[in-house]
């Protein structure tokens, strides 16, 4: 079974959504404290003070210039004179707040046309800007760590996420799936464990939700590292809590890598219970595992079910298992048709000597003969000593006494059953002389 391939058939990494917006500028007159809504975000009252930034001014005018070209930006047909009137004011003399503002909505500009190229240009120009309110540096930082992530620049994006976080009292355990995410993409596996673990363990202190994405990184990185008890740990965790069928299946699957198997036939059975068992391939590895457990009949019920519903194709290999499992169960009836039909699809010699036995146990001994004739007839029989003493035996049965002897002779030259062969010829010759003898006797007395 290919672990690796049924666990993570799909890529994990999603970046956060974008949370930088244009600013919306307060309506209100006293402009000159006006900040981006988004920028005053991140900020905590009970938040230990800082060092005082020295916060450059944002004009009257400029602010009305900015605020009608925001109006513009959103009515599609005045987008791009918005735009013109935004450079215009980049290429004015303009305070660091100012520059800090235009900046930002050029940013998100360039985000909503996918050119992250250009969006980051922009936010790392906001952070070499030293007149800005806090509230800007922080929104910068957490865009370009956004930024960096979905262009593959991971490095970058850990370095910016890293600084931002410097910045919070109590960011909650985004952040650090986040940071995850970023170690994914560097394949540094110790580190997707811290980090979506921290994720975790904060989101259950704030009683949060625990995303599930947060549970797959994990699953993954303890996967690449080798530790299957966590992956199994892990996964338990998703079948319980999510019940979705990969999560019981890929279960069953790495219990099997642990040698777990009570455990692996478990989980995979509350999966076909719910059932998430809907492939030819896991009834039939279904099926395998009840037989292997010694629950035949649970073997024979899901092989006869999956080829009701369509699911398995009948086949040699099929009607084998199926038979097998109802003579394991000891349903020799139920067990004739499906090992025949194997034997003739497959043309398999000892394929045909399990029919011959199922014959025998049933005692319908003629009936044994040819399939076990077969058997030995074919040149795939592992065990042909065995065919000869049962062949000996049907046909001692049908009081084919010489044919009998025939078959007992021949399997008298092989060591695992020449002394059982001896004592049935040795039987069979004192049956045909019982035999002689009472029918002298009473032909002699008529």
């Amino acid at each position: 079974m290919d672990i690796k391939r049924i666990l993570f058939g799909v890529p994990l990494l999603v970046a956060l959504s974008f949370v930088v917006e244009a600013p919306a500028l307060l309506q209100d007159t006293g402009v000159m404290g006006a900040r981006p809504a988004l920028a005053q975000r991140t900020r905590r009252d009970d938040k230990p003070k800082r060092k005082t930034r020295t916060v450059s001014s944002l004009r009257q005018p400029i602010y009305d210039k900015i605020s009608k070209a925001q109006e513009k930006l959103e009515k599609p047909d005045e987008r791009a004179e918005g735009i013109e009137d935004l450079r215009k004011l980049l290429d004015s003399k303009l305070t660091d707040y100012e520059e800090g503002i235009v900046r930002q909505i050029f940013g998100q500009i360039y985000i909503d046309q996918t050119n992250y190229k250009k969006a980051i240009g922009e936010f790392e120009k906001i952070l070499t800007l030293e007149k800005v309110p806090e509230s800007l540096t922080i929104t910068s930082l957490q865009a370009l760590a956004q930024l960096y992530l979905i262009t593959e620049q991971y490095r970058k994006s850990i370095e910016y996420m890293n600084k931002w976080l410097a910045y919070q009292e109590n960011p909650g355990p985004t952040p650090y799936s986040f940071l995850a995410q970023a170690y994914y993409g560097l394949e540094d596996y110790k580190n997707i464990i811290v980090n979506a673990q921290k994720a975790i363990d904060i989101a259950r202190e704030q009683g949060l939700e625990v995303k599930e994405n947060w549970w797959l990184l994990l699953r993954l990185a303890y996967f690449e590292l080798g530790d299957m008890k966590k992956v199994a740990e892990i996964l338990e965790t998703l079948a319980v809590n999510y019940d979705k069928p990969e999560y019981w299946l890929q279960l069953s699957g790495v219990y099997s890598e642990l040698g777990e198997e009570k455990k692996q036939l478990a989980a995979m059975e509350i999966a076909y219970r719910r059932g998430y068992v809907t492939t030819e391939n896991n009834l039939i590895n279904l099926a395998q595992l009840y037989l292997y457990h010694n629950v035949p009949i649970k073997a024979a019920w899901a092989l006869e079910k999956g080829m009701k519903d369509g699911i398995i194709k009948p086949s040699g290999k099929v009607h084998e298992l199926l038979g097998q499992a109802y003579l394991n169960a000891q349903e020799m009836e139920k067990a004739k048709k499906p090992l025949e039909l194997a034997a003739k699809e497959q043309d398999d010699g000892d394929i045909w000597m399990r029919v011959g036995q199922v014959y025998a146990e049933l005692e319908q001994w003629g009936e044994a003969i040819a399939p076990l004739e077969k058997a030995i007839a074919s040149k795939d029989l592992k065990e042909p000593g065995y065919a000869y003493m049962l062949l000996g035996q049907a046909n001692f049965y049908v009081d084919k006494f010489e044919a009998a002897k025939k078959a007992l002779r021949k399997a008298r030259e092989y060591k695992y059953t020449a002394k059982a062969a001896r004592q049935w010829i040795a039987f069979v010759d004192d049956e045909v002389k019982r035999r002689k003898q009472l029918t002298a006797y009473y032909g002699g007395g008529q």
